[in-house]
């Protein structure tokens, strides 16, 4: 374990030019640093990156740093500022994407009362209509894909390559988009 002093002689090293001898206290910190953020922090790479971004921080403002001080404490401080920020930006993510996910199901919502509106209170039977109405190939990569099976099988039971199935996939799709649409099977 470093004492004061040769934490003091190492940052001066590093002030001075030698910015490897750094290292040197990311080897001897790292781990109680590492374990402050991980206690509060529950994501692993989360954790890790908050870690770096604290040495980073640390290396940029050694010069502010008063060597009568514990540079634990302080590498701890700015660990604590990088988790807070951390916990902000999160926060504001999650609101964004609850919002995100509100305009989706809204929008989706709107869609599907459209939808029921034009083609009936049955939409099933009406999408049911619309696929017996496909051509042939277009049915059969449709009824492919709602047994679970995977473009590779649908494309070996037609005998064709999977960007093929992909394209019959995309086109009957549309197919079945308008036909829902329109209210004509």
């Amino acid at each position: 374990m470093m004492d004061g002093k040769e934490v003091a002689d190492v940052i001066h090293a590093v002030l001075k030019g030698n910015p490897r001898e750094f290292s040197r206290l990311v080897s001897e910190f790292g781990l109680p640093v590492r374990s402050f953020i991980h206690a509060r922090v529950q994501n692993a790479a989360d954790a890790e990156d908050l870690a770096q971004e604290t040495f980073i921080a640390a290396f940029r403002g050694l010069a502010r740093f008063e060597t009568s001080q514990s540079f634990e404490a302080w590498l701890i401080g700015i660990a604590r500022h990088r988790v807070l920020g951390h916990f902000r930006s999160s926060d504001r993510r999650h609101r964004a994407n609850q919002r995100f996910r509100e305009e989706c199901l809204a929008t989706i919502d709107a869609e599907l009362s459209s939808i029921e509106t034009e083609t009936g209170h049955d939409p099933l039977k009406r999408l049911m209509d619309c696929v017996e109405k496909l051509p042939e190939r277009m049915r059969q990569v449709i009824r492919s894909r709602l047994r679970g099976e995977d473009g590779a099988m649908a494309a070996q039971l037609l005998h064709t390559t999977r960007g093929a199935i992909y394209m019959l996939q995309l086109r009957a799709n549309d197919h079945l988009r308008d036909c829902m649409m329109k209210g004509n099977p």
